[in-house]
């Protein structure tokens, strides 16, 4: 397998957006209030179009296999996460009547794994995995010693491959109507 991991660019929007929405499209409905595809592929398009936004492509990463992008990574240090988490709700308030507190997600120093998705017709090639190594030297080239990452309960196989490269679970935490669990590991 030769994959390829780069930088996203804002070309990359739209893509990004529909792995981004496969991922967490519960969350993202949430968030909008209504159980509505376009208009949830219209706001992450915008989103990862912002410079300051969770889901921008200022923190994302692009794998390519064989010239197609089969997968989204949003990952970032957890210290921008609670300002760019508030310009998300400030977003969210102002534009779909978003009324409820966003819950923290990330651990103070970890360097965090925000988002990880993999295009169904390319998963159980091991991509997710090099994702989540790719992101480990991000982290490392930052000088984080863990990093950290949520899971959805309702995702046993996720959970068993953190598990099974070193992530321990931290905490349970809930997002909009969701469960999940916070894992970290620690990287040196």
């Amino acid at each position: 397998m030769s994959l390829e991991i780069i930088p996203a660019q804002k070309k990359h929007a739209s893509a990004s957006a529909e792995l981004i929405l496969d991922a967490m499209e519960e969350l993202i409905y949430f968030y909008l209030g209504e159980e509505n595809k376009p208009e949830a592929l219209r706001f992450l398009t915008d989103q990862f179009l912002l410079e300051d936004s969770l889901y921008s492509y200022k923190h994302t990463q692009i794998p390519i296999l064989r010239g197609k992008i089969v997968g989204v990574l949003i990952a970032y240090d957890s210290s921008k996460h609670q300002r760019l988490q508030q310009i998300l709700k400030n977003y969210l308030e102002e534009n779909y009547n978003f009324k409820d507190d966003l819950t923290p997600e990330t651990e103070a120093g970890e360097f965090y794994v925000d988002t990880i998705s993999i295009n169904p017709s390319f998963r159980g090639q091991k991509i997710g995995s090099e994702l989540l190594k790719h992101a480990e030297k991000l982290a490392l080239k930052q000088k984080h010693s863990q990093i950290g990452l949520l899971v959805d309960l309702e995702n046993p196989n996720a959970k068993r491959l953190y598990e099974r490269i070193g992530y321990q679970v931290v905490k349970p935490i809930s997002l909009g109507k969701h469960a999940y669990e916070h894992l970290q590991k620690q990287l040196y």
